[in-house]
């Protein structure tokens, strides 16, 4: 439910970008042309994308689609306004126009006119385009409803302010109708979509998450005092919501104050909210200085040269890779190079201008052109001291890093914990309180034989995952475990946490030996049997050709391991262990496949340790002893299937103080095999930078964008376009239901078109009109929407 109610939250803010930039360039009173000016355009894809664009570069990682979602839609609705800019203004000729780009959007996204076009599967060509195509698609109607919401305002406006001045019965009445209906609407689609798993809402959404934020925005206006207040907190919030979305993906694994989640929450919220200002300060002032307002020429020159700029560094980026010579010296060297070019160029492009408009602080300061030249020394010692800092910092921070590296966190540290014992006299109380006392005081100091694996030393926020956090985080994921019995154990794990309380029982061989899958809401579990390292091949062989052929979800987590079964059936011969090594070259390939084609994170599980002396026949205690075992361990090393993997599950690590459990020497006990599956749990905390659900959209249960068409909605959101354009209704057709308790009145939005645009600022389709008029006009608009105070009832 809270993924779904996020997916509603971000088709509010879709279709307030609909409404905002719509109602700025069909309500603005400056010269028609000047309001679609190429600069603004730059200015307000610059404000969007800036900090977005400067964290890829930083992180090397791009998290930050709904940036370009956002662009995409203000760019849509700058040409869907620009194009015959003429009939803006005209009351048909103008809806037509949107209706066409309605009709664009449906054909897009609710038709598969890919396939018509015989370009059927271009979207899932990459996972940066399926997933954009995906995303969009949940909201791909969203900022035009909030289009045609803006050009509707004036007569929503102007029907509230009707009613408003009727008695209060009827007032109250005709507005409790209009809200009573959408509050319905929005409490089925609560009861009904909204409790759907992702998998089956994600089909509906487009076309009903946009109800919840027409109730919103009808009970923001429903009331003169509620349309003249807001809350400033969140307004002063509002400002900064742009850098605080780009932030929080990197907040979630910050802990400053340990065992405490609520006060940590509360300190790293405060950072992170101070932090997003600066940077909104930050971004702001270098977007007025490379795109100032109101100069065409200067916003071009510029974006050109940051364009070359850009190219540049890149191949020299590119050209550094390819000599394989990337380190921190030449990076240091490249950035400090052109940081004094930048500076530079900065300096001759803004003196000038400074001369002009600075104030003069003395006599005759800048008369003398000569001495008003900054002198060499000037000049150069602001870039040699800003090169000198950067140098002292940079030394500094590569020396911490090298001084704590060994503290840093990554995945593989996840390894690092140890069994620690519990103290069973902690549970006493509890069993004296239910009259079960089993062992008294002295035999209770004597009882420390049950441990937990922890991480007692730990300083990266590893911790123990309960089974209802491990459903949440693997929620709409596909997790594949291929290999032999230890993978499967591994398995059953998993579904423990899960909520299968029984697996993992005795099951009998022919069982065990054979493939399982089962699933727990939207998380699928598939146990794929390989005791053998080619059949871990033929495995993952199969996996993808089920996907190129049926366009079946990859999965998102792959686990495998083995080892063991190769050493004691194909490590006879020479000629068997030349061709294991060959097999496991191949292993290595195929991992690595699987981790490119699907972007997944493969695990692989390294066998745990063998108690030989448990082993149940002499055929197992000579081909499979922990002696054996452990070459078999150094050749998959050698051969590179570790390094394949994102992340190594060190069965010896989490087994080699348990090696007296095993009890056929292979095995352990459940309890052994769940400290796997927190490791790993762990571990992916950390590959997946804390955020388990990276993702709005994941391919494992959207697999292919010919499954999002829906005509027949999408026929219905046209419907209502149609509505909502020809009967000049916000609310697309609730409008109408006022007129019910007004009869000597007209409050059908459609006969109020007139009176509504009657003072609209270029209503007789003229280019010019005054900054008074049309401040008025903005005035009795913007309440409707909170974001000023209104003098609706003031025009009664």
């Amino acid at each position: 439910v809270y993924d779904n109610l996020a997916k509603a939250a971000m088709t509010s803010l879709l279709f307030l970008t609909g409404y905002n930039h719509t109602y700025y360039f069909f309500h603005h009173p400056s010269n028609i042309n000047s309001v679609f000016k190429l600069s603004r355009v730059l200015q307000v894809c610059m404000r969007i994308n800036l900090l977005a664009i400067s964290m890829c570069f930083v992180l090397g990682t791009a998290n930050y689609g709904v940036c370009l979602i956002h662009t995409f839609w203000f760019l849509l609705i700058w040409v869907m306004m620009h194009v015959g800019s003429s009939m803006n203004y005209e009351k048909y000729l103008f809806r037509l126009k949107l209706l066409g780009a309605a009709v664009g959007i449906f054909l897009f996204w609710d038709c598969n006119i890919s396939r018509v076009a015989k370009i059927n599967g271009v979207w899932e060509a990459s996972q940066a385009s399926w997933e954009w195509y995906c995303v969009s698609y949940l909201h791909h109607w969203a900022a035009f409803i909030g289009a045609i919401f803006a050009i509707n305002q004036p007569i929503a406006s102007l029907q509230l302010r009707k009613l408003e001045s009727l008695n209060l019965l009827t007032n109250t009445f005709a507005k409790m109708l209009l809200s009573g209906t959408l509050l319905v609407l929005a409490l089925t689609w609560a009861a009904g979509p909204l409790r759907k798993s992702a998998t089956v809402y994600n089909l509906s959404h487009p076309y009903f998450g946009i109800i919840p934020t027409l109730l919103l925005v009808n009970l923001r206006s429903v009331n003169c005092w509620l349309r003249e207040h807001h809350i400033g907190m969140l307004a002063w919030l509002g400002k900064y919501s742009l850098e605080i979305y780009i932030l929080h993906h990197h907040a979630s694994n910050i802990v400053f104050i340990r065992g405490y989640p609520r006060c940590n929450f509360l300190a790293v919220s405060v950072i992170l909210i101070f932090t997003a200002r600066l940077l909104h300060n930050i971004t702001s002032v270098i977007r007025h200085m490379l795109l100032p307002a109101n100069e065409e020429e200067k916003c071009w020159q510029n974006t050109v040269a940051c364009s070359v700029g850009i190219m540049l560094l890149y191949a020299a980026a590119c050209i550094l890779t390819w000599a394989e010579a990337v380190s921190l010296g030449t990076i240091s060297t490249i950035t400090m190079i052109v940081g004094i070019l930048l500076y530079q160029v900065l300096m001759e492009m803004t003196w000038s201008d400074y001369r002009g408009t600075a104030p003069k602080l003395k006599k005759n300061q800048f008369e003398d052109d000569e001495e008003a030249e900054e002198g060499g020394t000037t000049k150069v010692s602001p870039p040699l001291l800003a090169t000198l800092s950067i140098f002292l910092l940079g030394y500094a921070l590569y020396q911490s890093v090298l001084t704590n590296s060994s503290h840093s966190c990554n995945p593989n540290h996840a390894n690092k914990g140890r069994w620690v014992p519990l103290n069973a006299c902690l549970a006493r109380t509890q069993l004296d309180r239910i009259e079960m006392n089993y062992f008294g005081p002295t035999q209770c100091s004597t009882l420390n034989t049950t441990e937990q694996w922890a991480w007692p030393e730990d300083t990266c926020g590893f911790h123990y995952h309960s089974g209802s956090e491990l459903r949440q985080k693997l929620q709409e994921r596909r997790i594949v475990f291929i290999g032999d019995s230890s993978v499967r154990k591994l398995y059953h794990s998993f579904c423990r946490f899960a909520g299968d309380l029984t697996a993992g029982g005795y099951e009998g061989t022919s069982t065990s030996h054979s493939d399982a899958s089962t699933s727990f809401g939207s998380t699928s579990l598939e146990f794929k049997w390989a005791p053998l390292s080619v059949d871990i091949i033929t495995k993952i062989k199969s996996t993808k050709a089920s996907f190129s052929r049926e366009r079946e979800g990859g999965p998102d987590i792959i686990i495998a391991g083995g080892g063991v079964w190769d050493k004691l059936h194909l490590s006879v011969t020479d000629e068997d262990q030349s061709s294991q090594e060959e097999t496991i070259k191949t292993l290595a390939s195929e991992l690595k496949s699987m981790r490119k084609m699907f972007e997944a994170s493969v695990v692989w599980f390294v066998p745990p340790i063998i108690n030989t002396v448990a082993l149940n026949s002499d055929e197992k205690r000579s081909q499979i002893s922990e002696g054996n075992i452990e070459e078999m361990r150094r050749m998959y090393h050698e051969l590179g299937v570790p390094q394949s993997a994102s992340f190594i599950l060190d069965g010896p690590h989490f087994t080699q103080d348990r090696v007296s459990d095993s009890f056929d020497g292979v095995h352990y006990p459940n309890h052994v095999y769940d400290a796997g599956s927190q490791i790993v749990l762990n571990a992916l905390d950390q590959l997946w930078g804390g955020d388990m659900n990276k993702s709005i959209i994941t391919r494992s249960y959207l697999p292919a964008t010919s499954s999002l068409i829906n005509p027949y909605l999408g026929m219905m959101m046209l419907c209502f376009v149609l509505i909502g354009l020809f009967y000049f209704d916000g609310y697309f057709g609730v409008g109408y239901l006022a007129q019910f308790f007004v009869k000597k009145m007209s409050l059908s939005p459609s006969e109020l078109y007139k009176d509504a645009f009657d003072h609209h600022p270029v209503s007789t389709a003229q280019d010019q009109t005054s900054k008074v008029e049309y401040n008025e006009f903005q005035h009795e608009s913007v309440g409707l929407t909170g974001r000023s105070s209104s003098s609706l009832s003031r025009r009664r």
